[in-house]
């Protein structure tokens, strides 16, 4: 395609978003007729309550925003069975989650994810606390301690979030110590002899001092079963606590101190082998057991893994986050907010879902990062608001893992030459970034009715990187490597380089020099956002906007003997359009909210495949030059007789790859992976909730409840091949109980994915086998609930 068919094509493809915008405003203006009808409702109808977030940065009622939000309050998060940020697709459409086969969670909205095995590797769905970053996906397990509310936010946030929430943003709103005193007690018992225990205690400790502890345990007996040996795998062993000290000596002055953190000692879970597909067919009769291994059956609790190993995690969070917030006048007020955090990771695992030793990993990592954001914010009469500040962040990320695939056929690649098997390596990986951004954001009103909003942040990114492929110490790898190089060297005219030393980098270049590989990224770039609203009556909000946003480039760690494989993918890019409505109906009875939106991505980022020229198809990043995504979602609650309350929603996602991207697939086969749909990203997503309650007598109520999520059909890779798609699933969940009409106490008792469907969340290739990720099971038990006030 020439240069002009090509800028033809954007703008075609923009121009596809701009009627889509158009569209979906059109129709939605017809709501606005729709609440002189709705309140000929009768007035001791109940109505659904007001819920105040902070998704600008400033607390305003959600149907004001004019963006799609999900919020979910505290006690919506515990009906609905959501402990950890991958249990929130039970109550936000366009969510999904999918399990990376080291244990990093992938998460994505829109279809806007990245899919990743470094620990260092850089969201699109960024995950805060208070608005305090958690930098990398592997840090998250812990936020939804002791919560006020949960806000997603979908689309693009860099303007006020910063890079790395091109999808959106995920931020979790902390409870805050209170002027009086609280206490609570959570205390569940379960399937699989799952016991968790969880409080917190708040109150004054002086008359301008308050403080908050929240503290957690999970405990559960192992779920997953190897079908070859009958041991077990799958304990949980997780310790979370949040400390929280605020002080407001004035009206006008607030600072906020909050230290938090977690232990897991949890067991990885282990995958299911549903395929033997050895890397070197000809050397699969060599290795003992590998074409007779008995595949896992279709049973959520089936696995493999080697016996006698030690799956338990070895892993720890802390942050530390200070806030400051001064009101300046009235009007105008300045907020500083310093965080820092640090992770340390180890932990075992078993990939490739057998009793052998075909790719086990040790990975041995530490994370840590500092940020600084400070902004400051006025409003402006009545009509505007603005908001203007600056922020810094560092990140250190060290990772060493260790491989052992000493019963895989890749082990005799160096046989043929009379060297011993290939049986370990290490893959290390240190990085070193740093970005600093300005920003502003505001809105003014043109009428009383009529609204425009825009912001706009510009970002440098610098990331330092350190790394190669490396024997694993005991000098074996490094002495088939030396003798494999200068065999290349020697054919190529070149003279022979020393030996790699014990534990030496074997990564070569295009010499066949083995060594470190020292690289830098340096990258920056400008996020924007513009829309308009409009208010036709005050309970309906119409919306439309367009805006870019970008993710930073990410450096690798994966098994490498060229270096060449080691080179970044660049920062992606999107620009959204996006249009929408947010309607109050039927006497504040009945909420509905919708969005129909459209981005066009450039350069996005994939774990994708390389041939390597010694181990065959090996992982590695790959930007794909052009790509889209077309979607809407549709979500109401609903309270139509006094204690019923329903909630639903829906999306549809349309993601393509454009202009013929052609790669390697997870076999290594080259292939055109134009008109794909996105790895982890199902075209259909639906949630329903409904809960009811009723008294019984003057002093207590009793109380049902139910849920189901669905998910359509995806794939975890590129090339659509059928061992790694993910099927359709629907999940069922149940509860019901009583409680004191105060809410002192409460019981309730709960099932889990009733029906017991057997569903996984991913599936990987790796050396010789295929393996999925299995859900949970069917899981029941019965929770108490305490308040002290």
């Amino acid at each position: 395609m020439n240069d002009h068919n090509r800028h033809g094509a954007h703008r075609t493809r923009g121009q596809r978003g701009i009627r889509l915008i158009c569209l979906g405003t059109s129709a939605v203006a017809a709501l606005a007729a729709v609440p002189a009808l709705a309140q000929a409702e009768t007035s001791d109808q109940p109505q659904l309550q007001e819920i105040i977030v902070t998704a600008q940065k400033r607390e305003e009622s959600a149907n004001t925003v004019p963006m799609s939000i999900s919020v979910a309050t505290a006690d919506d998060l515990k009906a609905a069975g959501v402990i950890e940020p991958r249990d929130l697709a039970k109550i936000a459409t366009s969510f999904n989650y999918s399990d990376s086969y080291v244990g990093s969670p992938i998460y994505t909205l829109r279809g806007v994810g990245f899919s990743d095995i470094s620990l260092g590797g850089r969201p699109t769905v960024s995950i805060y606390v208070d608005e305090a970053p958690l930098p990398f996906a592997i840090e998250t397990r812990g936020a939804g301690l002791d919560l006020e509310r949960v806000e997603i936010l979908k689309g693009p946030q860099g303007t006020l979030f910063g890079q790395n929430a091109t999808g959106g943003a995920i931020n979790y709103i902390a409870a805050k110590p209170t002027r009086s005193f609280e206490a609570g007690l959570d205390a569940s018992y379960g399937r699989f002899d799952r016991w968790e225990l969880g409080g917190y205690v708040s109150g004054p400790l002086s008359d301008t001092l308050s403080a908050r502890i929240a503290v957690e345990h999970r405990d559960m007996g192992p779920w997953q079963r190897s079908y070859t040996s009958g041991a077990t795998n799958g304990r949980e062993d997780f310790t979370n606590g949040r400390f929280s000290l605020l002080f407001e000596p004035t009206t006008s002055f607030r600072a906020n101190l909050t230290v938090s953190g977690f232990i897991d000692k949890s067991d990885v879970q282990a995958g299911q082998a549903i395929a033997i597909t050895p890397s070197i067919p000809a050397a699969a009769p060599f290795v003992t057991g590998l074409l007779t291994y008995p595949l896992a059956p279709a049973k959520a609790r089936a696995a493999d893994f080697n016996p006698g190993e030690d799956y338990a995690r070895d892993n720890h969070f802390f942050q530390a986050v200070l806030r400051l917030e001064q009101d300046l006048s009235d009007s105008v007020s300045l907020t500083s907010l310093t965080s820092y955090s640090r992770y340390r990771h180890r932990q075992y695992q078993d990939i490739d879902g057998t009793a052998l030793s075909n790719l086990d990993q040790f990975t041995d990592g530490r994370i840590r990062s500092i940020s600084q954001e400070v902004r400051l914010a006025a409003e402006i009469g009545s009509r505007a608001n603005i908001l203007v500040g600056g922020s810094y962040s560092r990140d250190k990320v060290l990772e060493d893992g260790l491989l052992d695939n000493s019963e895989s056929t890749v082990a005799y690649t160096f046989v043929p030459f009379g060297l011993p098997l290939f049986e370990s390596f290490r893959d290390i990986n240190n990085q070193r970034s740093r970005n600093m951004a300005i920003f502003g954001n505001g809105d003014v009103k043109l009428t009383d009715s009529l609204r425009l909003y825009g912001g706009v942040r510009y970002s440098r990114n610098l990331i330092r990187y350190s790394g190669c492929t490396a024997d694993a110490g005991d000098g074996v790898t490094a002495n088939s490597f030396s003798t494999l190089l200068n065999v290349f060297r020697a054919g190529a005219g070149l003279p022979p380089v020393a030996a790699i030393a014990p534990g030496g980098c074997f990564s070569a270049d295009a010499s066949f020099v083995p060594g470190l590989v020292v690289d830098r990224l340096k990258e920056d770039n400008l996020s924007w956002r513009a829309g308009v609203d409009w208010k036709p009556t005050d309970r309906i909000l119409v919306y439309a906007n367009v805006s870019k946003g970008y993710k930073a480039g990410s450096f690798p760690i994966l098994a490498a003997t060229v270096q060449s494989q080691l080179e970044p993918a660049v920062q992606e890019s999107l620009i959204a359009y996006e249009a929408g409505f947010k309607g109050t109906l039927a006497d504040r009875t009945l909420q509905i909210n919708g969005a129909v939106f459209h981005y066009d991505y450039s350069d996005k980022q994939f774990l994708g495949k390389v041939l390597d020229p010694v181990f065959g198809p090996l992982i590695r990043l790959v930007n794909v030059p052009k790509s889209r995504i077309t979607g809407a979602e549709l979500e109401f609650a609903w309270t139509p007789v006094l204690g019923l309350r329903l909630t639903a929603g829906g999306s549809y996602i349309d993601s393509k790859i454009l202009d013929n991207y052609t790669g390697f697939d997870a076999t290594g086969a080259v292939r055109n992976f134009g008109g794909e749909a996105f790895p982890n990203t199902p075209k259909w997503h639906a949630i329903a909730n409904a809960d009811y309650k009723w008294g019984v007598g003057s002093r207590l109520e009793a109380f049902v409840g139910g849920g189901l999520s669905y998910q359509s059909r995806s794939n975890s890779q590129l090339g659509e091949l059928p061992l790694l798609a993910t099927k359709a699933y629907t999940l069922i969940d149940l509860r019901a109980g009583i409680a004191a009409s105060d809410e002192r106490w409460r019981v309730t008792v709960w099932g889990r994915n009733i029906t017991d469907s057997y569903y996984w969340t991913t599936a990987n290739a790796n050396l010789d086998t295929t393996v999925r990720f299995a859900g949970m099971p069917a899981t029941y038990g019965v929770t108490l609930s305490l308040k002290l006030r």
